[in-house]
């Protein structure tokens, strides 16, 4: 069942399309890589279904009810709070959780003001306290960035065993080797689905490429004879 359908969006930011009437269902239990260049809208998409954005045309329709959670590159902080204070809010997560995941992620010293961590820590701090909290669909933006091997390592067997929903855009191959089920891939202002990790989407899509390219030497075959 569908919980996110991203429906004919169209996105352009001054004279650059980055979506030209994409489409693409996201299913309950999903664990989906976003890959593509740089600068084809990977983050924007994020931003969209996490409602920060909006397409220009098109729409994005979300499941009645859903909980979602959205960590972007350069997560916002309340002016003046520290580790604690933030982390620890009434109502978001487990406080035992929030705190052994800190612990796993190497944030131990829980009275330091936000603003004078570096923007690693920031990250960690935002993921610690995230992901021990109650989402139907968790929206990651380089989650891997700034952590060391032992940390991918954790929070791998965590996404692994996340009962919901996933959409995150990493440039760490491996990560998706070891987290994905589906793989979408954005090129060209359209989207392109595949159910395989990432190894076995790069072998759908050379296979996708050389079905385009016989049908592209087929069509110009008929334009050729019919000139």
């Amino acid at each position: 069942m569908n919980i996110i359908n991203i429906e004919h969006i169209s996105k352009i930011y001054g004279e650059k399309t980055i979506y030209d009437d994409a489409s693409f269902g996201i299913q309950e239990g999903d664990k989906i890589g976003i890959v593509g260049i740089n600068g084809t809208g990977k983050s924007t998409l994020l931003k969209m279904v996490a409602g920060e954005e909006v397409p220009d045309e098109g729409q994005i329709i979300r499941q009645n009810g859903l909980k979602i959670a959205y960590i972007p590159q350069n997560p916002v902080f309340p002016e003046g709070a520290d580790i604690c204070s933030y982390a620890f809010a009434k109502g978001e997560g487990e406080d035992w959780q929030v705190e052994s995941n800190l612990t796993e992620l190497g944030i131990r010293d829980l009275d330091q003001k936000i603003g004078h961590l570096s923007g690693g820590q920031k990250r960690r701090v935002v993921l610690a306290k995230t992901l021990a909290g109650d989402f139907d669909l968790l929206l990651l933006d380089e989650p891997t960035n700034h952590l060391d091997g032992a940390m991918i390592a954790w929070m791998e067997e965590y996404l692994r065993g996340y009962r919901g929903t996933i959409l995150m855009v990493t440039h760490d191959r491996y990560f998706l080797d070891r987290v994905t089920n589906r793989i979408l891939e954005i090129s060209r202002g359209k989207m392109y689905g595949y159910d395989a990790d990432y190894s076995g989407f790069l072998e759908l899509k050379a296979a996708r490429e050389e079905m385009e390219l016989a049908s592209e030497r087929k069509r110009q075959s008929i334009l050729r004879m019919e000139l």
